[in-house]
C-alpha cells in the first residue's frame, strides 16, 4: 500500500511539472514583422503608451530599417492612418538616415490592435501601410513602399 501512494504521488508531481513546463513555453517573444514589396522584414519592437495624452507609440527596428506609429489610443480597434502617424526610415550604422518614406494623401494605411492583456502588459496587432518616398540620399528608385500582413506582438514595459 506504501508503495502505491508513493507511486500516485510521484505520478501527481511529474504530471504538475509538465503541466507547468507547458505553460513557459507558451510565452511568445515579442517581435514586429511584416512584408515590404513582398519581401521578409523582421524587427524588434518597442511601445510606449502615454497615459497622459492617450498617445500610442510602435517603433520596429531591423536590418538598418525603422518603422514608426503614433496614434491617439482608445483600445482594441482599428485606426486609420494619416498625416505624421506612420513613417519609414533606413539608417547607416543606425544613427544616420538614409532615406524617409511617409503616408501619401491618397494611399490606405491602417493598424489594428487586436488585444491588449492588461493584467500581462502585451499588446497584438497588425497593419497594412503604403509608404511613399520623401527623399533618399544616396537615391534609389523605390518610390512606394507597401507593408503588408504586418503583424507585432509586445509587452508594455512602465
Amino acid at each position: 500500500m506504501k508503495k502505491f501512494y508513493s507511486s500516485l504521488i510521484f505520478l501527481l508531481l511529474l504530471t504538475l511539472g509538465i503541466i507547468s513546463c507547458n505553460n513557459d513555453d507558451q510565452l511568445e517573444p515579442d517581435f514586429i514583422s511584416a512584408e515590404i514589396n513582398e519581401k521578409n522584414w523582421n524587427g524588434i519592437p518597442e511601445i510606449n503608451v502615454n497615459n497622459v495624452n492617450d498617445t500610442l507609440t510602435l517603433l520596429g527596428s531591423g536590418n538598418e530599417q525603422v518603422v514608426f506609429f503614433k496614434i491617439k489610443y482608445n483600445g482594441e480597434g482599428v485606426y486609420n492612418l494619416s498625416g505624421s502617424q506612420a513613417n519609414f526610415y533606413t539608417t547607416v550604422s543606425g544613427d544616420v538616415i538614409t532615406s524617409l518614406y511617409t503616408l501619401g494623401e491618397n494611399t490606405s494605411s491602417q493598424i489594428t490592435i487586436t488585444e491588449h492583456n492588461l493584467e500581462q502588459n502585451i499588446l497584438k496587432g497588425n497593419f497594412q501601410i503604403s509608404l511613399i518616398q520623401k527623399w533618399s540620399n544616396p537615391e534609389n528608385n523605390v518610390n512606394l513602399l507597401s507593408f503588408t500582413n504586418g503583424q507585432f506582438k509586445v509587452t508594455i514595459t512602465e
